[in-house]
């Protein structure tokens, strides 16, 4: 199996151009968001140029005595109603496909990536990385990339297009004043963009200790019952208490950062207006330019001063999000499993041989040296010894959620490594020592082994695990839902739902993982009485630290420190006195 690549940083460049080119399947949106947005834009500039007209003509009136043409002022007036009501319209139209459209299809599509690409990961690489990390990845990162969208359309289109057509009606009125207001505002920008790259470096590490926080409450909340038993509630809230204040710190320099941005436009804006103001009223006195003239040119430079602002506090957003970005790429950029497309036996006997395999989890300290069996068809094979000497592995490899380093493994004499891993899994049936069940009802829990299931073979299977008592005595039996946590039934009770979930997959080889660690005594005789007789012609692989579930076997295998030491029937290795009848009778003696 291929190892997955570390995570990696990518340039803000780069990322952003990978976040413009993610968005095509959307594109027809964004487009008609940009049409709605220069429509917006275009009618609000020309609101600053009737209201500079209507103040001409109260200011003639009033000190020339002009008289006023209502029928051209009511003309105006109306004309004014229009476009800033048409602006706000269209704004909110934008507004609309922003936000209803364009970052729900995103969002939701990109969440489906990650997950689609999460069933292709190396299993190495999901049980390395804590849940809580991975949580964060798909739905904080996601949502907060989602705003990109919005801001890429606010800033790019209707920010850059307000500043070309407000220059340009600026320019038209008075050559001196709009200079005025087209250099000293856009000053705040190189001092944005400067803080904005210094706020990207806190973003991301504010991310990074955000996907920390995810997977302590994940842990905490999971192991709630634990911590209570142990009384460990001080060191977790100890825990807790470090990562909040490393959040706090990371996220109050992020936001310290990017909230330097707008006053620092704002500073510069006061500046451009009181410079407009002078220069306007000396214009004005000295009759270059008319009193509306003025007024309209700093309506101009507030309006100007807007969609600056606006790309300021989108460079901040962009930089946060870009941080999110980064770290969501990094996973869905991790290299996948190796595919193979070879089939499986259709009709093979379930034969299986592991003919010299060696593996490691970190290719440096070995947990299966050289190990090789044959194991022939409807044999019941028990795997023991103890603990972290490789009874697990051994499974995780004959399944291919790992692949061996060295050797080979062959089922009906096909190597496993050229298998479809689906069609490969497909053949096997298992029941794990940790259960799990969804949020569901018993009847879809069980039916989960089998597509298509009826009725009549979900019911037959839970009789056959001895489910069906207790089944029947909850309040809606198999319709009972079962809550998320799976707390409204014991674990004993789980784990005779996974044993049927098994008895209805009916598999050609099953594979038992101290399957019967969570019943009681009475239960697992039944359950091993009925297992025989599922087993029968079907091969089998049972792990288990209680011995007494596994004197039946066919062969067992007696692994410490990843080699098969001993291997032969229950009689065999207890008339050998070796390493097997030392563990066989600790057990005993611990009894005693």
């Amino acid at each position: 199996m291929s190892k997955s690549v570390k995570d990696k940083n990518y340039s803000a460049i780069k990322t952003l151009k990978r976040l413009v080119c993610d968005i095509k399947p959307i594109l027809w949106a964004i487009v008609l968001a940009g049409v709605v947005c220069v429509g917006s834009v275009v009618l609000s500039v020309i609101a600053p140029e009737i209201v500079g007209k209507i103040t001409d003509i109260i200011y003639d009136y009033g000190m020339n005595s002009v008289p006023i043409d209502m029928d051209n002022l009511l003309r105006l007036a109306l004309i004014l109603l229009a476009a800033y009501g048409g602006s706000c319209a269209l704004s909110a139209l934008r507004v609309v496909l922003t936000t209803n459209i364009t970052s729900r299809y995103y969002t939701k599509g990109l969440r489906i990536r990650i997950s689609d690409k999460l069933t292709r990961l190396p299993v190495s690489y999901i049980d390395a990385t804590p849940n809580g990390e991975l949580l964060s990845r798909m739905m904080n990162d996601v949502s907060n990339m989602s705003n990109t969208i919005y801001v890429i359309i606010d800033t790019l289109i209707d920010g850059f297009v307000r500043i070309v057509i407000i220059t340009y009606f600026m320019y038209t009125i008075h050559w001196m004043l709009a200079t005025a207001v087209v250099v000293l505002v856009p000053l705040s920008i190189a001092l944005a963009a400067v803080i904005s790259a210094k706020s990207e470096k806190s973003w991301h590490e504010f991310r990074k200790v955000n996907g920390e926080m995810y997977a302590f409450v994940e842990e905490d909340f999971t192991g709630f019952d634990t911590v209570k038993a142990f009384n460990l509630e001080d060191r977790q809230r100890k825990i807790c208490d470090d990562i909040s204040e490393n959040y706090r710190r990371k996220m109050r320099r992020g936001h310290f950062l990017s909230g330097l941005i707008q006053p620092i436009i704002a500073f510069t804006d006061n500046i451009a207006y009181v410079a407009v103001c002078i220069a306007g009223g000396i214009l004005a006195i000295n009759g270059v330019v008319s009193v509306g003239d003025v007024v309209e040119i700093i309506l101009f430079a507030k309006m100007f001063a807007g969609p600056l602002e606006s790309i300021a506090n989108g460079m901040g957003t962009i930089q946060h999000t870009l941080a999110c970005a980064n770290r969501v790429y990094q996973l869905l950029d991790m290299r996948e499993m190796e595919v193979t497309t070879g089939a499986a036996p259709t009709d093979g006997k379930g034969e299986v041989e592991f003919s010299h395999v060696s593996f490691s989890y970190d290719k440096v300290n070995p947990i299966i040296k050289d190990l090789s069996v044959t194991v022939k068809a409807g044999q019941k094979v028990a795997i023991v010894g103890p603990t972290g000497g490789g009874k697990t592995t051994i499974v995780n490899l004959l399944m291919r959620f790992y692949d061996v380093d060295s050797g080979t493994i062959t089922v009906d004499g096909v190597d496993i490594s050229t298998m479809d891993r689906g069609q490969l899994r497909s053949m096997f049936g298992m029941v794990l020592q940790d259960t799990w069940l969804f949020n569901g009802t018993v009847y879809d829990n069980i039916a989960y082994g089998k597509a298509n299931a009826t009725r009549e073979e979900v019911i037959a299977a839970a009789k056959k695990a001895h489910a069906d008592y207790f089944i029947s005595t909850l309040p809606q039996g198999y319709d009972t839902v079962i809550n998320e946590e799976s707390t409204n039934i014991s674990s004993g009770q789980k784990q005779l739902l996974t044993i049927a979930r098994s008895y209805l997959a009916n598999r050609k080889m099953l594979i038992l993982d101290e399957a019967t660690s969570n019943v009681d005594t009475r239960t697992e005789i039944l359950i091993q009485q009925a297992m025989d007789e599922l087993l029968q012609g079907r091969t089998s692989f049972v792990i288990a630290h209680r011995l007494s579930t596994i004197v039946n076997a066919d062969i067992i295998l007696v692994v410490n420190n990843g080699e098969v030491v001993e291997q032969g029937t229950h009689k065999e290795l207890m008339a050998k006195n070796g390493f097997y009848t030392k563990i066989y009778n600790s057990q005993y003696e611990l009894l005693k």
